[in-house]
């Protein structure tokens, strides 16, 4: 699967950042460091309902360009969004994009790591860069209660586990976006994603997570979804299960407030709080 050696190789040989710092002759006032971040999985933005401006983009990886008819549009206005978002919060981010899915992620895992976590010995670095993922299960449409479903979600979990302890180990931090819960029914492929990525942090994986859009509904007796006050469930389209501009906005807005505290919070007390920013969610 050529998408699947792509993201392999740049997820093992590692992602540079791509803002510089020129030689200026103004010394007063050091130049920000940008923070580099590596995003991967599903795009949270579509380019056909983007609406924000297209500010500086920093890097669009040229092995999602090559392999994609469309140069991997969703993906770019992803990056512009969030790359947005974080500058009007005050930081400025080098951003990278590779789109792989479960699928991927499974195949990255076993074919990189043979499927197993590392030792205690291989966790020297502490992270210099951030991962932002947004994986999906391959099948976003059978509700988690489905035995096949229940299966992909355990071995999900046991591959975001690996995944994040390796990305420890190559000095990056894991933030995991919170998949936004739909309303096609109570026990939706969202809320079996959400509470596979929470195994996952129960088992150990060094991630923190990000992006949070309240659930405006509840169901009721008999299953059907029922919007709490001022919500609309139409946001969530005709199937109950594709968030709209509006949603996806919101979600890029929280990504860039949790980003930006993140960042701020370890700017202000050194390398060791980004240590702590993979490594708390496993105590």
């Amino acid at each position: 699967m050529k998408k699947t050696l792509l993201a392999a190789c740049l997820f093992t040989v590692g992602l540079a950042a791509c803002g510089g710092g020129g030689g200026s002759s103004d010394s007063a006032q050091p130049a920000a460091k940008s923070l580099t971040i590596s995003m991967y999985g599903k795009p949270i933005v579509s380019a056909s309902s983007a609406t924000v401006a297209h500010a500086q983009f920093s890097l669009i990886s040229e092995a999602v360009a090559a392999d994609a008819a469309n140069p991997a549009s969703d993906a770019q206005a992803t990056a512009k969004s969030l790359t947005d978002a974080l500058a009007e919060r005050g930081v400025k981010a080098d951003i990278t994009n590779q789109v792989i899915d479960g699928t991927a992620l499974h195949q990255i895992v076993t074919t990189e790591y043979n499927g197993k976590s590392p030792t205690a010995d291989q966790f020297k670095t502490d992270p210099s860069s951030w991962v932002i993922v947004n994986f999906q299960l391959d099948d976003m449409v059978t509700p988690a209660s489905d035995p096949s479903q229940q299966a992909a979600m355990k071995q999900f979990t046991a591959d975001l586990l690996v995944f994040s302890q390796w990305a420890a180990v190559a000095g990056k931090a894991v933030f995991v976006v919170q998949p936004i819960i739909t309303c096609d029914t109570m026990n939706s492929a969202a809320s079996g994603l959400y509470a596979a990525e929470g195994a996952a942090l129960s088992n150990g994986a060094p991630i923190r997570f990000i992006g949070s859009v309240p659930t405006g509904f509840g169901f009721d007796t008999n299953g059907k979804p029922v919007p709490n006050t001022g919500t609309d469930l139409s946001h969530y389209g005709a199937d109950c299960r594709t968030p709209d501009t509006y949603l996806q906005n919101a979600l890029v807005d929280s990504i860039a407030d949790s980003i930006a505290f993140a960042y701020k919070e370890s700017s202000s007390t050194g390398a060791a709080s980004d240590a702590s920013v993979a490594s708390a969610a496993s105590q």
